[in-house]
Order: C-alpha cells, then structure tokens, then sequence
C-alpha cells in the first residue's frame, strides 16, 4: 500500500480521578498509523489490554506498510484479540482484562480504519465534525433500536454510556468494523479514548480544532486541557492527523 505523509500530534493523560492511565497509544507518521486503546474500565489490568493491543497491531502492520500487498486490519485487530486471550490464560491475574481499540492506515488518498468499542475517529472537513466510527455500546444500540432519538436523550433517562458490547478480550471471537474513507486537502483527523468524548462535547471539539487547524499541537493540547476542565474523569488520550497533500506520498 503506497502511504501519505501525515503530521500528527498526540497526548495522553490519566485524568483526575483514575489513578492509572490504562488508555495506550501509537502515533507513527512514517508509517501512516495511528492506533488508540482504551482498557475498560472495572477490569483488570485495563493497561496491559490496552498495550497488548497497540503493540500487536503495530508490530503486525508494519511489516506490511509501504508494500503493494493488501492489508487486512480486521485480521490485525483479531490477532491482537488473541493475543489478549493468551496472556489471560498464561497469567491468571489478567482474568479479565479487556480494552477497546481505535486504528487508522493513511494510505494515498484514502484512510482504512477499524474499531472495537467506544473509542473514536472524527472527521473535520469544512468546518464540520463527523464521527466516523459508531460506538460499540449498550446506549448506542438502544438509540439504534429507536428507543431513544440520540444518546443525549437516552442518557437523561438515566442510560449509562460506559456500557460495551464489545471489546479485545472478552471472547475468543470478535466483532470488528472496518471502513474507509477518501482524504481531501484541509481534512482534519482525531482518534480518541472516550474519556475526550465524554468530556467535550462535539459542538467544543468542532470549535476547537477549526479556530486552531494551523497548529495541531495546541488543538490537541487545549481538548486535553477542555478534558480536564469538564471533570477529567477518566484516561484521556487523543491522536490529531493532518494529511499533507504536498508531501511526497511514501511507497517501497
């Protein structure tokens, strides 16, 4: 796959309350990757899940990018799944451990991403906000269900959102969604544990990163900061990505 030069810019923080940041992630330009996991919450060794997951996909795409053979993320992201299951059968005090997990490949032109969980990917095209990925949650499903028109108002009928239906761990199979998008020029990208999500709202992300595009850095670190702000009550942890249209493009 021939890859796009991209500028990225990434934070992490465990939040006020949380004593551990169980959330990982990677953020390889040179490669076009980016990978977000977040360990779920009320687990065990949230943090092992969670970088289990990003070094398996890592150290199995890599190898992969920049070649002309086709990648398969859903296979990269079972293999990481697996990898989670073995470590909890070698070591017993990992019984039940789990994470979610955000990735996306930038290759020329177009964007291949997958997901498992609530951990997600925006989209900023002129001037507005898209969420690329769909939540894997037991508030989302509802609002799928048409029992509630958005998850704002199921979630003031007292719905909880940190309620899964899947995640890397749980099950020896896993349901993975993958998609891909084409980049234009002046796309904006975010990859983020829900502990941003949760803590800023869409409309301040969108403000956010249109008032502050020409540098990613400060955007990434005034949504951190937002996070904090609103509470931080869980891990944040973020990945900005500008493609740039007028780099050269990466192919081996």
């Amino acid at each position: 796959m021939e890859l796009m030069s991209i500028e990225v810019a990434s934070c992490s923080d465990k939040g006020l309350v949380r004593e551990v940041n169980e959330d990982s992630l990677a953020a390889m330009p040179d490669y076009g990757l980016v990978i977000v996991a977040d360990g779920m919450g009320g687990y065990n060794a949230g943090d092992v899940a969670s970088q289990i997951a990003v070094e398996t996909i890592a150290m199995t795409l890599l190898p992969q990018l920049g070649m002309e053979a086709e990648i398969s993320l859903a296979d990269t992201v079972a293999a990481a799944n697996d990898t989670i299951i073995a470590s909890i059968e070698a070591e017993p005090q990992y019984s039940g451990m789990a994470t979610t997990v955000v990735l996306g490949v930038f290759g020329a032109g177009t964007l291949h991403y997958a997901h498992v969980g609530d951990s997600r990917l925006y989209r900023l095209r002129g001037g507005r906000l898209e969420q690329l990925t769909r939540d894997h949650s037991m508030i989302q499903e509802l609002v799928d269900q048409g029992m509630f028109d958005s998850l704002e108002e199921a979630q003031e009928a007292g719905v909880h959102n940190n309620v899964l239906t899947r995640g890397l761990g749980i099950d020896e199979q896993v349901e993975i969604d993958t998609a891909e998008t084409g980049i234009e020029e002046g796309d904006l990208y975010l990859f983020c544990s829900d502990g941003l999500s949760n803590m800023v709202t869409v409309q301040t992300m969108e403000e956010v990163l249109g008032s502050t595009a020409d540098s990613i850095d400060s955007a990434a670190q005034k949504l951190l900061a937002i996070a904090l702000e609103n509470g931080g009550t869980d891990n944040i942890s973020l990945v900005l990505v500008r493609p740039l249209f007028d780099g050269l493009a990466q192919d081996e």
